[in-house]
């Protein structure tokens, strides 16, 4: 499974044959320019159709094709480095990133960059809603991660030998359907990006009075009319603004985002976020008289070979694979509240993370990455192409995410059969269960309860003791009974478990459900009286060094 991993993620690409000239009268010149035509049309036609192949093989193809075409071109004259990357943190601008930006040449990771911007794109395409504006838009993607990255605790999270937490990148965050707060809210700037949408990590002070500022990622904030909108990928929702609750027949509960000026101002709409008087939410007003603003600027985003394939992109092949963090950073600065807006570091964080730990990221990552790249009889990988379609809003019918979802789950007895080896029994059981949850997930935004309980509660969360969905099942279920208007059971489902890294949202949906419907849960659970309990009712957090 090492060779079938490494082959399809790492192995090279075959080139294309040179079309051959037809005509005694066509000149090198022309022929060669067809050629770089054909390159780059190649090229991205089959990046447009990725959701047809498995794995990531033909995204290797497409940055090989795309790596000759590009060798061709002329570079972009009025191009340069974006100034704010000079904020980056001392050690991080050199000369081998410098180059990097600079270099006319595609590389492998450029391979999955593209297929992760493609894979953003579509699920914004379809998860944004109907509603043109802003923040409908908005709050539309941000629900989106929320009911469909899974938040983990950081007992899940993969310990480095230097002590740190490893963040997934992007596509892996996608592919794989959960991780941190931290996880969440990159995938939700990426999303924001794709839809037009002006987004920006936000960080609060943590450090006393008097004391060193130690700023702490905390939401992520969306910039529309002047205005920065608050949304809190640990908390699971938008902080809601003074009137911005309600419940809506057919979705449940509905927020509208409050802002920062109106949080900085008003402490009690963030005292609305306490879980209960023990476990209040971990933030004031106070906090948000100054925030740090850090915007998004990964390695890929501010290359000069990205910005020259972007300019060839129109119509339905637009993709925003490039950007100018300085003129987002433009926006931002001078607004009420806003200290200073400095570029992202949390990316180059993570590739050097891969640099100093690679073998240990591998291992982590081939774990993760197996039970997709598991084929049935037909030759097909299920699990990975279920998990595509799903992504692109392409849930059901002969060529849908639940159709190959279904193929992804063989009979238990093929998995007992004594033919496949420990760790391959292992894979198939995790494909299965994966597949499961999912075809659990698609049922709740179908709103089918018969079918939604019997995939997260029988085949899911009732399979192993320690699966690992435990706490998207849960809120996928707490999400299901609001869309269906059973809030009392709704109520029940979010307060039902105390270990979960959700648990503090959880208890903050309830209450607000409750308030608004005066539904009351079917039965109430004593609320926990250790340390351990209180502790993990706290909002999780990755660690503060993500600047």
């Amino acid at each position: 499974m090492l060779f079938v991993f490494l082959g399809l993620c790492l192995a090279g690409c075959p080139r294309p044959r040179q079309p051959e000239t037809t005509s005694d009268t066509t000149s090198a010149e022309q022929t060669a320019t067809l050629h770089r035509d054909e390159l780059f049309e190649i090229a991205i036609a089959n990046l447009n159709r990725l959701h047809q192949f498995d794995g990531t093989d033909m995204a290797l193809q497409v940055a090989d094709r795309l790596d000759q075409w590009i060798k061709t071109q002329p570079p972009l004259k009025e191009w340069e480095v974006d100034p704010l990357i000079k904020t980056l943190p001392e050690g991080f601008v050199n000369a081998e990133l410098l180059q990097d930006l600079e270099k006319l040449s595609l590389d492998r990771e450029d391979g999955l960059f593209l297929q992760s911007a493609v894979w953003l794109r579509d699920i914004a395409a379809w998860a944004r809603g109907e509603d043109p504006s802003e923040l409908a838009r908005a709050c539309r993607l941000f629900d989106w991660v929320v009911l469909n990255i899974q938040l983990d605790s950081q007992d899940q999270a993969r310990q480095l030998p230097s002590g740190d937490l490893l963040v997934q990148k992007p596509w892996e965050t996608l592919l794989l359907g959960h991780g941190s707060a931290i996880d969440r809210a990159w995938v939700y700037v990426l999303l924001c990006r794709q839809e037009g949408l002006d987004a920006a990590v936000l960080s609060v002070n943590r450090a006393p009075a008097g004391a060193e500022p130690r700023w702490d990622m905390w939401a992520v904030g969306v910039l529309i009319n002047g205005k920065i909108y608050v949304f809190e990928p640990a908390l699971g929702m938008p902080i809601p603004a003074r009137d911005g609750v309600q419940v809506v027949d057919g979705e449940g509960l509905v927020i509208t985002p409050a802002t920062v000026d109106e949080l900085a101002v008003d402490d009690s709409l963030l005292r609305r976020m306490d879980a209960d008087p023990r476990n209040p939410y971990p933030v004031r007003a106070s906090q948000l008289e100054q925030v740090m603003v850090y915007v998004e600027g990964s390695a890929p985003y501010l290359s000069r070979r990205m910005e020259m394939i972007q300019r060839m992109l129109s119509g339905e092949e637009s993709l925003v694979i490039s950007a100018h963090p300085s003129d987002l950073a433009m926006r931002f600065r001078g607004l009420a509240h806003v200290r200073d807006v400095q570029l992202w570091a949390l990316p180059y964080l993570v590739e050097k993370q891969r640099k100093e730990f690679e073998s240990v990221v591998g291992r982590y990552l081939l774990n993760q990455i197996t039970p997709f790249m598991l084929t049935s009889e037909t030759g097909i990988m299920p699990l990975w192409r279920g998990r595509i379609l799903h992504l692109r809003g392409n849930l059901v019918g002969e060529e849908g995410a639940a159709h190959y979802y279904q193929l992804a789950r063989p009979p238990e007895r093929l998995i007992d059969s004594g033919q496949l080896a420990a760790d391959e029994q292992r894979m198939y059981t995790i494909a299965k269960l994966n597949a499961s949850y999912w075809l659990g997930l698609i049922a709740v935004d179908q709103g089918n309860r018969k079918s939604a309980e019997d995939y997260l509660i029988n085949r899911t969360a009732m399979v192993l003791p320690d699966q690992p969905w435990h706490s998207g099942v849960l809120y996928a279920l707490g999400r299901l009974n609001e869309k269906l208007g059973d809030y009392s059971q709704a109520i029940t489902t979010y307060r039902s478990e105390f270990q979960l890294p959700n648990r503090f949202g959880n208890l903050v949906r309830a209450r607000l459900i409750e308030e608004l419907t005066g539904a009351k849960p079917l039965e109430i659970s004593p609320e926990p009286t250790t340390n351990k309990a209180d502790k993990a009712s706290q909002p999780d957090k990755t660690s503060g060094k993500q600047e």
